[in-house]
């Protein structure tokens, strides 16, 4: 693909399919629904900020900075899963502007280069808060990847040191409501779910899978 007349570098493989391999389930241990967030801040620097408060000016941004006191939803992303990850990329941009209209933000992920990635957000002119995690650090402090239970290992298709791929819906209070982690790469998030995740703490109203219906 070629993005302002250059090569793109991004190498979504949209026909090979990902298999799984029959090998040993991997061994992660993500935060799961009533986990706090990692007390981690990220470099702004790292990302493209493009919904983001004129009061988070400082170097480094912490959750709560980007979060703003609204619900928000957190996904992870990689141009090493193949279909999937075109897939998981056209499924947040469909659902972005209804988690706005719901009074919630969206940060996504992307274990890429900073180049890789702000090539990636002008080639799919993506409107939502990106940020690259390269070394997987954050996903690492999200527990969606481990080193010792390398996706590359026991999925068919895949051949670099990926997360595996993870949506979560975080509180204004920084508690998860909602999480959806795909080890098997078998069932992708459900936006109507995420959705209903983000209209319940919008509301102050414990989540319930019923309000998947909002959206």
């Amino acid at each position: 693909m070629q993005a302002n007349g250059q090569l793109s570098t991004i190498t979504w493989d949209t026909t090979f399919p990902v298999n799984i391999f029959k090998g040993n389930t991997a061994k992660l241990s993500p935060l799961k629904i009533g986990s706090r967030l990692p007390s981690l801040s990220i470099s702004k620097a790292n990302g493209f900020w493009q919904n983001l408060s004129e009061q988070a000016n400082t170097q480094r941004l912490s959750f709560q900075q980007i979060q703003q006191n609204k619900p928000l939803t957190i996904s992870f992303l990689s141009g090493g899963w193949n279909e999937y990850g075109l897939k998981h990329l056209n499924t947040l941009k469909a659902s972005y502007q209804e988690i706005l209209a719901l009074g919630g933000n969206l940060l996504v992920i992307v274990q890429a280069s900073l180049e890789e990635t702000k090539e990636l957000v002008a080639y799919f002119n993506i409107p939502f808060n990106v940020v690259a995690d390269s070394n997987n650090q954050i996903a690492k402090q999200f527990g969606v990847y481990s080193q010792e239970y390398a996706v590359w290992d026991r999925i068919a298709g895949i051949s670099e040191d990926v997360p595996v791929p993870a949506t979560y819906v975080i509180s204004q209070q920084g508690r998860i409501v909602y999480d959806a982690i795909d080890e098997d790469f078998s069932k992708p998030f459900s936006p109507s779910e995420m959705l209903g995740a983000v209209f319940s703490a919008a509301n102050n109203i414990p989540y319930s899978i019923k309000y998947r219906a909002v959206a």
